[in-house]
């Protein structure tokens, strides 16, 4: 389609209104956002951004799951996902000439890029979406902190029950049998979670399924117990420390 055309720009602003934080703004202010932005297909495996590149625009995904990742310490670790209807790319508004991190699709994703400078002056014209990004950097500088002190404190067993207790209550989708996690996750992104290896963590996946906590099947994980990975606390050593 023709970003150009009627057709293309009605798309936008329809995607536009249904973003939670843009609801209630005037239909003119949407029409004018997406005069200013661009939609396209990043397929599964390609990145939106990657770290480095020019923080210029804000995006919003219409479609599809995405994963930020930031290297630490020669390790890639997930920061967070990105869900339908969520924005990512926000750091752009505070300043930075840079990414710092890279968002990459999980699966096909249809995502809209607005231009740095008129979602800022989206948000002077209406605080309560200022609001709403300032929320959105808060809960995932939050989820940041938390997940960097368990990787120091806790070890791998631990955190990864945590992690999967934590996924199946943020994209757990209830069924018969457990919690179906609504995300395409391989052992690479379970590591990238937790701060391990992909060996490391499929033995103690493996541990946890024998044990009757989850289940997996390609890409889709189930978690059949969440409270007892949310309890879950590996055995501390007479040294003091994670055995």
């Amino acid at each position: 389609m023709d970003e150009r055309s009627p057709a293309a720009a009605q798309a936008r602003y329809w995607h536009l209104k249904q973003v939670a934080m843009f609801g209630g703004l005037p239909g003119t202010d949407i029409r004018r956002l997406g005069e200013h932005s661009e939609t396209g297909l990043v397929e599964a495996g390609q990145h939106v951004y990657q770290a480095g590149d020019p923080a210029d625009s804000v995006y919003v995904l219409k479609s599809g799951r995405i994963k930020v990742t930031r290297a630490e310490d020669g390790k890639e670790l997930i920061l967070y996902f990105v869900s339908p209807g969520e924005i990512l790319g926000e750091l752009t508004i505070t300043g930075r000439r840079r990414r710092s991190g890279t968002a990459t699709a999980l699966e096909d994703a249809f995502i809209c890029a607005i231009g740095g400078a008129s979602f800022e002056e989206l948000m002077l014209r209406h605080p309560k979406v200022a609001v709403e990004v300032v929320r959105v950097i808060g809960g995932r500088e939050e989820r940041a902190e938390r997940r960097a002190l368990e990787m120091i404190s806790k070890d791998v067993r631990t955190r990864l029950a945590h992690t999967l207790a934590e996924l199946a209550a943020d994209f757990g989708e209830p069924r018969r049998r457990g919690v179906k996690l609504d995300l395409p996750l391989t052992q690479s992104d379970l590591a990238q979670l937790v701060g391990s290896t992909r060996e490391t963590t499929s033995t103690v996946f493996n541990e946890f399924r024998r044990a009757g906590l989850v289940e997996s099947a390609g890409r889709t994980i189930w978690v059949l117990d969440r409270e007892r990975l949310q309890r879950y606390s590996w055995p501390v050593g007479a040294n003091g420390k994670a055995a």
